[in-house]
């Protein structure tokens, strides 16, 4: 039975099969579904389909509905997806390491992962509402992501289980052509950005090689490497479930506090940002604490940041040529996040860490 590349091909027959195979259903048989696309507007390395499941029969532990997650129907973004192989990434990513994660993630049901087409069927989380990229969140909700971020980092920080996961690169390759795409991205992209983000940006020219060789020397774990406001569920506050992380598509085994970085630059209010990133930073340094890392002073967390601030600059610069049409709400999200993450590096003065 061939892998859906799209809803249109999404068959009542191929979810029973999966759950069974899964041992999720037993005897009960998916009859029909009811489909709503969710993300809408939200991500661009996947199409993403809430699905409402009929059965033939009652069974207890049959889900009422699921989250059904193909590759992108969009030419450009599928061609991204392969290149950094980002289901391959996150069907492992769910298979290996969240069954013992310390954190709450959602339960992967089955996965189709043979090339060239790949699928996942998961747990629906929609009890719990939605990050909004363009809106933005609240300081409150950044220190409880970084810190939640960070129990997970804190449980891999340095562990030899890192080097089987060889699944996992230890960078996604953006930086590489950071100085070659510099110009089109100012030229497309480079209204969003103030005259002193542009100019920190220009002073990474030439700089990708150094960069990338210090965020090598230091200590490695899990990185989300998309951490941001979308691939946030937020829940009750005060259970497992306040803050839920989505999308592990391009998880590295890199710098831990990227995506502190990425998390506070991309989507905090600035607002609420400003003046404020250490006390975001503290939030996740302290859950490393609380999972047994030791010897990584507080001041060497604050140099690590402003390196992985630097290093969140790469990817607007590297995925701003597939999205030059974009329009909407997907408009809005790229020029708010390029917006934030250039002036969260400027306010981090992340330039300082530069050599010369």
């Amino acid at each position: 039975m061939p892998t859906p590349r799209s809803l249109e091909e999404i068959s009542a027959e191929w979810l029973t099969r999966g759950l069974r195979r899964a041992g999720v259903t037993q005897a009960a048989r998916v009859t029909g579904f009811r489909a709503t696309r969710i993300g809408e507007g939200l991500g661009f390395l996947s199409s993403v389909f809430r699905l409402l499941l009929d059965y033939d029969r009652s069974e207890a532990d049959a889900p009422r509905s699921v989250v059904a997650k193909l590759e992108p129907a969009d030419t450009s973004m599928r061609d991204f997806e392969g290149e950094l192989h980002a289901f391959q990434r996150e069907i492992r990513f769910y298979e290996e390491i969240a069954p013992g994660a310390p954190i709450r993630l959602a339960r992967l049901y089955f996965a189709e992962s043979e090339p060239p087409d790949y699928a996942m069927v998961m747990e629906d989380l929609s009890f719990a509402r939605p990050g909004d990229q363009v809106a933005g969140l609240h300081a409150s909700q950044v220190k409880r992501g970084a810190y939640t971020i960070g129990c997970l980092q804190g449980r891999y920080w340095g562990d030899e289980a890192l080097r089987s996961f060889d699944w996992m690169p230890a960078s996604n390759g953006v930086q590489g052509d950071f100085d070659a795409k510099w110009d089109s991205f100012v030229e497309h992209f480079g209204y969003t950005v103030d005259p002193a983000g542009l100019e920190l940006g220009a002073r990474l020219l030439g700089r990708a090689d150094w960069l990338e060789a210090e965020i090598g020397r230091r200590p490695r774990t899990i990185v989300h490497s998309d951490l941001r406001a979308d691939n946030l569920m937020l829940g009750d506050e005060g259970t497992p479930e306040e803050i839920l992380i989505l999308d592990w598509q391009i998880a590295v085994r890199g710098l831990g506090a990227f995506d502190v970085a990425r998390l506070m630059g991309g989507s905090e209010l600035p607002s609420e940002r400003r003046g404020h990133q250490l006390e975001v930073l503290h939030a996740w340094w302290e859950a490393l604490g609380a999972e047994g890392v030791r010897d990584y002073p507080f001041e060497d967390a604050t140099r690590d940041l402003r390196l992985g601030a630097l290093a969140t600059l790469w990817y607007p610069v590297h995925f701003h040529t597939g999205v030059l049409e974009s329009a909407g709400r997907s408009r809005a999200l790229l020029e708010r996040m390029f917006r934030r993450l250039f002036d969260s590096a400027v306010e981090l003065d992340a330039g300082a860490v530069l050599p010369g």
